[in-house]
């Protein structure tokens, strides 16, 4: 290194060192060094809003709207005790399938269920009567009473809809047979 650049600070080099390569064209922006990072934060699936030292998802409806929000790529489970209690984000949070994924599943679970519902019926009365059965329905039970009464609706209506959908499953099942066994004769 000549004698003349030795006394020159080291942030001076670097700065003619990028001047230089802004000349030639080297560089891929403009801008070296943003401050104001509000739209790369934007995109930032968590927003930590730091008045009130909350972490939440991206578009909550408990971020005010004049929240000084900062963006967060990825969340760990330290970082829950911030968590926002409306939206709950959670770390590693899994997207969901695609819809017709989904739908597969849920027939060949509807599937499964409508065929051997006799059986699975009778498998379950007979695993009541051991003391594994009773212990799971007493636990089971009691889990349902701890629910609060939202809870207990959500699964109410789960249970009453994979009922009614068993025997409209059914029902197709049996007017399908009785088609195709009026065309086979």
């Amino acid at each position: 290194m000549p004698s003349s650049e030795q006394s020159v600070p080291l942030l001076d080099q670097v700065a003619s060192a990028l001047q230089g390569l802004r000349r030639r064209g080297g560089l891929r922006s403009d801008v070296l060094l943003r401050v104001d990072n509000t739209a790369e934060a934007a995109a930032a699936p968590y927003q930590f809003d730091a008045a009130s030292g909350r972490l939440h998802r991206s578009g909550c409806s408990a971020i005010p709207a004049d929240a000084p929000l900062y963006g967060w790529w990825r969340i760990t489970n330290d970082d829950l005790t911030v968590a926002c209690k409306r939206c709950k984000p959670l770390p590693e949070e899994t997207t969901p399938s695609e819809a017709a994924d989904r739908a597969d599943l849920l027939l060949g679970v509807v599937s499964l269920v409508s065929q051997f519902s006799g059986v699975l019926k009778e498998r379950g009365k007979d695993y009541q009567n051991t003391d594994e059965g009773r212990a799971l329905t007493a636990q089971l039970g009691a889990i349902y009473r701890n629910l609060g009464r939202r809870e207990k609706e959500v699964v109410d209506n789960m249970l009453s809809t994979l009922d009614a959908v068993i025997a409209r499953v059914r029902a197709l099942d049996r007017s399908l047979n009785r088609n195709g066994s009026d065309r086979k004769e």
